[in-house]
């Protein structure tokens, strides 16, 4: 392992560590007491992990802040990512993560929202393989807003995307997702 470039981004590595939960489970904290339930803001801790046969793998450890009404939702995350493919025989990649959501609520039925994440360099100097097709697959710097509809088991997502990658080229692209709920 390499050591890390600056005394910046070993402080970067111990503020984002202190947000990491070792599990792998979603779990929320309320700032509020307990008693209270009335506050609109909240803290939760995911890990999202996914593994790519014969391609690589990623790791996202994630810190959020939340503000949520009937009508809106904000999220504000940090954390850390670990990436590797097989185009990197080295050790894996570490960066940092910081993203923001936002959601508003029309009715029951929709939703507009627009969301952002940007990833540091690597917190260990490994280069970061980027090619247009893997873009695709690992989470990447980006910006997109969208809208998502459910009629009656029918869960319906359409929006754009804009990728910020190490491609001289910036990628737009169009998402739909379509799921039916039984």
């Amino acid at each position: 392992m390499r050591k890390l470039s600056s005394p910046i981004h070993l402080l970067s590595l111990i503020f984002l560590l202190s947000f990491l939960n070792i599990d792998a489970q979603e779990r929320s904290e309320n700032l509020n007491n307990p008693e209270s339930t009335s506050s609109n803001f909240y803290t939760s801790r995911y890990k999202i992990q996914n593994t790519f046969d014969g391609l690589g793998y990623y790791k996202l450890n994630n810190q959020t802040f939340n503000y949520e009404t009937d009508k809106l939702l904000i999220t504000l995350s940090a954390g850390i990512l670990e990436q590797n493919t097989i185009f990197n025989n080295k050790a894996p990649g570490f960066h940092g993560s910081f993203s923001a959501n936002f959601e508003y609520k029309f009715n029951q039925r929709f939703s507009f929202y627009l969301f952002g994440r940007y990833l540091t360099p690597s917190l260990n100097n490994e280069e970061r393989i980027s090619t247009p097709h893997m873009d695709l697959l690992y989470p990447q710097t980006e910006v997109g807003a969208g809208l998502r509809g459910n009629f009656n088991n029918v869960n319906i997502d359409v929006g754009a995307s804009t990728i910020f990658g190490n491609q001289p080229d910036i990628n737009t692209l169009l998402r739909t997702k379509v799921s039916v709920g039984f």
